[in-house]
């Protein structure tokens, strides 16, 4: 950051640390505020610095103190955007309105039937293998050619776009899906809302939302508690190794690379190109073991 760019920022600070935010306002949407105004007042301040636009601080720091008063969301502009596409805009920013609705309205926990979280968990948990069948056979010959194994990120966007596909071709034309909602809960250790993986919005049943995981996190399993408070179908989809500790009413999805087939599980070959039109850009595919429990603990007998 520039000399002149650290000014601006510390004057920005300066100026916000003049507004009095009302008190019903939570402190992480506090703290989201004043990211989205710093950005603007900085903008500001350098149109005046470096345009000659005077007074254009004045105006902006005007327009972020007045938000301030209409920042908290209220339960019937939750529950119109949980009725339409699902998603509650604040600051510009995409949050899942159903778990807002859950917030303002002060309900207690309503998970879904155990039997309808195991249905949909089978349901997604099929469509994944015939996925990674798919993609298997795929890249087999990228294997024999001798390209190295896909990456982590490389693997997470895979199987964010095949959850997503999943949405579309299995769940219905009717239903949304979207990256990255963000959720009115900070995760322990962290400063700021969290966001959920894939959250798929559909007019004819619960939320679904998608964590997607390469070893345990626990800011996923807090995240997944929260979905299943607010009525969604908690998933996690997770490949990697590491053991999952129990969480009620989350439904544990394992692809686990270099694994053995457990008990009631089926084996298959996993992956997909991060590129398919460049041939520099190829995985080869890793053996995985599809199990599917409810929220028990989960244990790789991975061997690398």
């Amino acid at each position: 950051m520039s000399a002149a760019a650290k000014a601006g920022a510390g004057r920005a600070g300066k100026l916000l640390d003049t507004v009095v935010l009302p008190a019903d306002i939570p402190a992480p949407l506090g703290a989201e505020w004043r990211w989205w105004a710093a950005e603007h007042l900085q903008g500001a301040i350098a149109a005046e610095e470096k345009m000659g636009k005077e007074g254009r601080t004045d105006e902006v720091l005007a327009s972020v103190t007045e938000m301030t008063a209409r920042l908290t969301p209220t339960k019937e502009e939750a529950g119109r955007a949980a009725a339409t596409d699902g998603v509650l805009r604040i600051l510009n920013q995409a949050h899942w309105a159903e778990g807002w609705l859950h917030v303002l309205t002060g309900r207690g926990p309503r998970p879904v039937a155990e039997q309808n979280l195991q249905d949909i968990a089978l349901l997604l948990a099929g469509y994944l293998q015939r996925w990674a069948d798919d993609a298997a056979a795929q890249v087999a010959q990228n294997r024999v050619e001798g390209y190295g194994p896909p990456s982590t990120p490389q693997i997470t966007k895979a199987l964010t776009g095949a959850v997503m596909d999943f949405a579309r071709t299995v769940l219905g034309p009717n239903c949304r899906a979207y990256r990255e909602l963000r959720l009115p809960l900070v995760p322990d250790g962290k400063g700021r809302y969290g966001r959920a993986d894939v959250v798929i919005c559909s007019p004819l049943s619960p939320d679904f939302v998608i964590e997607l995981d390469s070893h345990p996190d626990p800011a996923s399993a807090q995240k997944l508690a929260f979905a299943r408070d607010a009525g969604a179908f908690p998933l996690w989809v997770r490949f990697g190794e590491g053991g999952i500790d129990k969480t009620d009413g989350v439904m544990v999805l394992d692809l686990l690379r270099d694994a053995q087939p457990s008990a009631g599980g089926s084996s298959a070959t996993w992956t997909r190109r991060a590129n398919p039109s460049s041939p520099r850009t190829r995985e080869r595919p890793c053996s995985a073991t599809r199990t599917v429990t409810p929220a028990g603990r989960t244990t790789s007998t991975s061997g690398g």
